[in-house]
């Protein structure tokens, strides 16, 4: 009798690593990610041959067009990588600043290098001992939430041409704890608020592979486009003074500020800052108290800019021990 064969899911690892030349895979990873259900697809057109054959059958043979890799996962925030997530979205290059631990790193929107964020190798072990090496990946899509009652989660989508198949690398786990939702800190027009119970923001880039024929399925490049940020509260409704209800009626557009922190470390932080957002709802309803919930954008502003010079929607600070450029 043949043994059954099986893939224990727990064998999967996520890692990555910022590339020098673009398309160019990089051997081993630089960040080991904690991954909760990693997801691999590969988008492909599909080309039917329908051809008229003096027969009534409609489809006669099938091929695949260009193919690009998405890896979809979700994670936590660790200190020894969720800045890379958002380097990676927005797209400016780190802006180091610090002589001894604390180092301050910066990035905002990148409009230079043709608007485009640096290209990431990204591995994805997938539990039956191969690792799916996936080159010129960009971020898509970035999606972050901060409840009162669990660890403050990213989810994360990759685009990237074609995967392949090599052996697994070393991994090397993260040994960074995950910063929980209630050690954050959430300030609305200059005001720290406690409120809140729930607030998301997501990053969004028109990201879409550049077609182009070159003798093999891979298309050109992976293009990543516009950039957008949204989001929502979830609040404890303050009557007819209610901050989220006066923005929306008055459109105000305040600064808003999150900053999410390691417990136990006074030192160490990740700030999201968005200088402008503007409400696009507000309504309220009851959970046996009354609540508000507000849905925003935040609009792109001259503040918000990690350099000099430019436009940017988010200002992403992190202060770490991490003293070389990330």
């Amino acid at each position: 009798m043949t043994s059954p064969t099986f893939a224990p899911e727990n064998l999967q690892w996520v890692g990555l690593a910022p590339e020098t030349t673009y398309g160019t895979a990089v051997a081993t990873p630089t960040y080991f990610v904690p991954a909760d259900t990693p997801q691999m697809t590969n988008p492909m057109a599909t080309m039917v041959d329908g051809a008229l054959r003096g027969n009534m059958g409609a489809e006669f043979q099938q091929l695949r067009g260009l193919r690009s890799d998405q890896l979809t996962f979700k994670t936590y925030f660790y200190l020894d990588s969720v800045y890379y997530f958002f380097r990676s979205a927005l797209g400016l290059p780190d802006v180091l600043t610090g002589s001894s631990d604390p180092y301050t790193h910066k990035t905002s929107l990148q409009s230079g290098n043709n608007g485009q964020p640096q290209s990431t190798t990204v591995f994805w072990t997938d539990g039956a001992g191969k690792t799916w090496q996936t080159a010129g990946a960009q971020l898509s899509d970035l999606k972050i939430t901060i409840t009162s009652d669990g660890l403050a989660t990213l989810e994360v989508t990759w685009l990237g041409l074609p995967s392949t198949q090599i052996t697994p690398p070393a991994n090397t786990p993260t040994t960074s704890i995950p910063m929980p939702s209630w050690n954050s800190t959430i300030t609305l027009a200059g005001a720290t608020q406690q409120k809140y119970s729930e607030i998301s923001l997501e990053i969004k880039r028109d990201t879409k592979m550049i077609p182009a024929i070159t003798g093999t399925q891979s298309p050109f490049a992976i293009f990543c486009g516009a950039c957008t940020v949204s989001g929502s509260f979830t609040g404890i409704y303050q009557g007819t003074t209610d901050n989220d209800s006066v923005n929306n009626l008055s459109n105000n557009q305040p600064a808003l500020t999150v900053k999410i922190a390691p417990v136990g470390d006074s030192t160490h932080s990740i700030t999201l800052q968005l200088s402008k957002v503007a409400y696009d709802d507000a309504q309220v309803s009851g959970n046996t108290w009354m609540e508000i919930k507000s849905t925003i954008k935040g609009l792109t502003n001259s503040t918000d800019v990690a350099g000099t010079g430019g436009m940017s929607p988010m200002l992403v600070s992190l202060t770490s021990a991490a003293s070389t450029a990330i």
